[in-house]
């Protein structure tokens, strides 16, 4: 289960991260190699529940690093427990960053079941963790965007810059959110215990997954600009969303900026514990006017606002227009199989084009109120991105 077994010391900081293979898992376990110092862990433990070894996961190759396959969060807190005292030494792990839940679509779908499975995801791990995990200090835990009631769109009232002690979204909408029930569950679950935790709310996030995941906007970017390379080299390439989306404020973050900063979080628990923290990679609103022309770039396009009045130029569209060429495009690019039927077309729409079509950039002052002081350039954390899909043959 393990991809490899090393001699570690017996103290000092050592952190489990939950759904490692994840957009928000793969960074944290990314960032825990290096930062805040090569030798803050002395161990780094990564849990996925498919198969994952090191050498296909486009983490570093460090002594410290392990991941762990075939972790189940649907079972039973005891069934948990058991897996986890598989791992060696697991009761010297100090920090848990949490990074696991279930997709089951967007707004009123499958509602009531998402927000089962995802609360009992968490109960579940910490009754787990709690008792293969004495030495347990903090626990760091994500939301994000729907926090805010982003996939409701103007259907609910926000105030921008979006501040971390905003009213929840009420009914009907709120009752939808998952977040909700998981942070009280998770706050009821940390009082009077020796350990803290604190709530990490991103926009959506630009990064590399070694598999798909539903919710990177940087994977149907790469590829939308990818085969636009391919088709049509010498065209300007449209934005692939709307021209409402293109012009508003957003705070999509880089992955990597997402992963330092769980980890400054859960290493300040004086001033974070029971807290919530906005983060983004610059602290004023971003549009896709301001950064498209740059991501474009990259792939030696000249990349232009959205032409919506032209049937198939919105993004997902185009793509899905050009299907049945995908298999030969990706065998000649000598990329992985089915890596476009594999890809979630429809976050990039969403992100681009519905999540854009009211301001809902974020306040980042409170991350700023206790030191966290590090900006990224927001069209670079795609390029980062870009370049890390390159070498995995996600890209050409």
């Amino acid at each position: 289960m393990s991809t490899k077994q090393v001699k570690l010391p017996a103290t000092g900081m050592q952190a489990l991260i939950f759904g490692a293979s994840g957009i928000t898992g793969w960074a944290i376990t990314n960032a825990a190699v290096t930062y805040p110092t090569p030798t803050t862990f002395n161990r780094i433990v990564g849990l996925t529940s498919r198969p994952l070894s090191l050498k296909d996961s486009g983490l570093p190759d460090d002594s410290r690093l392990q991941l762990y396959s075939g972790l189940d969060l649907s079972q039973s807190a005891q069934d948990i427990s058991k897996y986890l005292k598989s791992i060696e030494n697991i009761h010297q792990i100090t920090h848990v960053y949490f990074a696991a839940y279930v997709h089951r679509g967007w707004g009123e779908q499958d509602s009531e079941k998402r927000i089962k499975e995802n609360v009992d995801f968490i109960v579940n791990s910490v009754a787990a963790v709690e008792q293969v995990c004495p030495n347990l200090q903090f626990w760091t835990f994500p939301t994000g965007g729907k926090w805010y009631g982003f996939e409701y769109g103007n259907k609910v009232e926000r105030v921008t810059p979006l501040k971390e002690n905003a009213p929840r979204i009420p009914s009907p909408y709120g009752d939808n959110i998952f977040y909700y029930p998981q942070v009280d569950k998770l706050a009821e679950l940390a009082k009077g215990k020796a350990w803290k935790f604190a709530d990490v709310r991103p926009d959506a996030i630009v990064g590399f997954v070694p598999n798909h995941n539903p919710m990177n906007i940087a994977e149907p970017l790469a590829l939308y600009l990818s085969l636009w390379k391919s088709l049509r080299p010498h065209d300007p390439v449209p934005f692939p969303g709307t021209a409402e989306s293109y012009t508003h404020g957003q705070s999509n973050i880089s992955s990597d900026q997402l992963g330092r900063f769980h980890i400054y979080v859960s290493l300040h628990p004086e001033k974070t514990a029971g807290e919530a923290f906005n983060i983004a990679d610059e602290d004023g609103p971003v549009s896709w006017e301001m950064v498209w022309s740059d991501i474009a770039a990259f792939f030696g396009l000249n990349g232009v606002g959205p032409i919506e009045q032209t049937v198939g130029l919105s993004g997902e569209k185009w793509v899905m227009a050009q299907k049945e060429m995908w298999g030969k495009w990706t065998e000649d690019n000598g990329l992985r199989s089915k890596v476009l039927d594999n890809t979630c077309w429809d976050f990039m729409t969403i992100v681009a084009g519905e999540y854009s079509t009211f301001d809902r950039h974020f306040d980042i002052s409170k991350a700023r109120s206790i030191g966290y002081l590090d900006s990224v350039d927001h069209a670079e954390g795609y390029r980062v991105a870009f370049r890390r899909m390159r070498a995995a043959n996600i890209i050409p």
